[in-house]
């Protein structure tokens, strides 16, 4: 079907618009759709950034949004660059038999949770508005079903392709007008996959955000090999690495492996989440020789296992610091 993309930003931020601000936008497709986008060698996603000018960029095989298997896909560019991206990427799906529901395209829009306010209005005004302009379904998540330390929400819009792409500038212009959409969109997406979190792991034996504190101030603030930069930072043992991967295990005295893993394995969860990072906690009885102290293990990129040492960190230096 032909549809105009510009046609669907009338209208929709006033006479000027928002089609020359530059903004940012990030959906989700099935982790098998993928190979629909990329194209052989990069051939379709490169088409389409030249078609539209906008920037198109897919996470890496093993990054899925929590709980799915769906790859997060960024647009950036105006809202012009980006509905037109939008539409051939709708048109590529539909065409291969991905992302219909009913019969009609769907897309997934990630929101920052702090941004939706702007899309669901007061009372719920704003979005029942855009669902009226548009003649599409639009649902957005539960924000008491967001999995721990996930701050994005799911707006999922199913329709016509004329409707979907309606609705998806309405809710541009509204993120567009949003004072912190625009710092917030920015934020690295540092989501992997089940097996990279290790949510499928004994959550009892993974360290969070809530133990690493105690190690600084019991250890005597050793950085290791990556923290020396900061303040607490974590003693490493034993690096190791892969072509992959980045393994490294640092010591936790017992009695704080409970800030580790946090009520319920909240804590670990979080920085898993956060970081990219699976974490592993050993069995209790399992010490570094000669001491008391817990093996937490940290595997994976580089920059997540040193983000993933500073939140633990963090976390393990407030339960230690006094009234804590």
């Amino acid at each position: 079907m032909d549809v105009d993309p510009t046609t669907h930003m009338a209208g929709a931020g006033g006479d000027d618009g928002n089609e020359g601000t530059i903004l940012t936008l990030k959906l989700l497709i099935p982790g098998t759709a993928a190979g629909s986008v990329i194209g052989k060698g990069g051939s379709t996603i490169n088409e389409f950034q030249t078609q539209t000018g906008a920037r198109i960029q897919l996470s890496r095989n093993d990054e899925v949004f929590p709980g799915t298997s769906d790859r997060l896909v960024t647009l950036g560019g105006t809202a012009t660059a980006i509905l037109g991206a939008l539409h051939l990427m709708i048109n590529k799906l539909v065409a291969d038999g991905e992302g219909i529901v009913a019969g009609n395209p769907q897309v997934k829009l990630v929101l920052p949770n702090a941004s939706c306010g702007c899309i669901i209005g007061k009372g719920g005004a704003t979005i029942r508005s855009f669902v009226e302009d548009s003649q599409a379904e639009i649902k957005l998540s539960s924000q008491d079903r967001m999995l721990p330390g996930v701050t994005d929400r799911i707006l999922t819009v199913t329709g016509a392709i004329e409707h979907v792409l309606r609705a998806v500038a309405l809710v541009a212009t509204a993120l567009s007008e949003d004072d912190g959409y625009a710092q917030l969109s920015q934020r690295p997406s540092t989501y992997a996959s089940h097996q990279g979190m290790g949510m499928g792991m004994d959550m009892r034996g993974m360290g969070g955000t809530g133990g690493m504190a105690g190690v600084m101030a019991g250890m005597g603030g050793m950085g290791g090999g990556m923290g020396g930069g900061m303040a607490g930072g974590v003693p490493s043992l034993m690096p190791q690495a892969s072509a992959a991967s980045v393994s490294v295990t640092v010591a936790v005295p017992d009695e704080h492996v409970g800030a580790v893993l946090g009520k319920g394995g909240r804590t670990i969860s979080e920085i898993q989440v956060v970081s990219g990072v699976r974490i592993k906690v050993s069995n209790k009885g399992d010490f570094v020789e000669g001491t008391k102290n817990r093996k937490v293990t940290l595997t994976g990129s580089h920059e997540g296992v040193q983000i993933a040492q500073y939140l633990l960190a963090q976390k393990l230096r407030s339960s230690v610091a006094p009234g804590a």
